[in-house]
């Protein structure tokens, strides 16, 4: 469908509106902090009803998490349709890295990750989002694979390539403004594929 078709500009729309949610979130969290602050306070700040709200996010907790469940649907898609010659390993890195890359690049990103760091109890919330990353990663190297691919081995490459995107972040978050999140992720990446071998000196 051409860019400027009816389902460009939707999902034009749903990105705009679920920016102006997340910006909401992390401008009240960071005055009030995360207790203090409800969710139709968010939707007002962005101008949208708790109604659309709940369309994009299940808690006002989700607005600091980097991906939603709409993005895992499509990480699940985009792992499936990468190149045939990919390694699967390949493919889960060229999504998550894009992934990432597009995270970065919004306006909340620093911001979101403080909040998470200065807020311990948001803690449980990405744990669920890593469990939701890690079935949909699953579920696109299934589709990817056929029924014939173990499901053990299917697990193994979803579950490290999101350990390997998790140590790319705390590595990042330890020292925000010297590391570049993309290249940490690239190394870590990179270490998995060589087999954890240790640096050389």
């Amino acid at each position: 469908m051409p860019k400027d078709g009816p389902e460009g500009l939707r999902e034009r729309k749903k990105r705009m509106t679920r920016a102006a949610l997340r910006t909401a979130a992390v401008r009240l969290f960071s005055e009030r902090g995360p207790e203090a602050v409800t969710v139709e306070e968010i939707c007002a700040e962005a101008g949208v009803s708790p109604r659309t709200f709940f369309n994009y996010f299940a808690a006002k907790e989700e607005t600091l998490l980097p991906f939603t469940r709409d993005d895992c649907e499509r990480f699940a898609r985009e792992v499936a349709e990468r190149p045939g010659h990919e390694r699967p390993q390949q493919a889960v890195r060229a999504v998550l890295e894009a992934a990432i890359g597009r995270a970065v690049a919004g306006p909340t990103w620093r911001e979101e990750a403080a909040l998470l760091r200065r807020h311990p109890a948001l803690a449980h919330r990405g744990v669920a989002a890593t469990r939701s990353l890690r079935r949909a990663l699953t579920e696109g190297l299934a589709r990817r694979l056929g029924p014939q691919a173990p499901r053990l081995y299917l697990h193994v490459v979803a579950s490290v390539s999101v350990a390997a995107m998790q140590a790319a972040v705390n590595a990042w978050q330890e020292d925000p403004e010297e590391g570049d999140v993309l290249r940490l992720l690239g190394e870590a990446f990179d270490r998995v594929e060589a087999g954890l071998a240790p640096p050389q000196d």
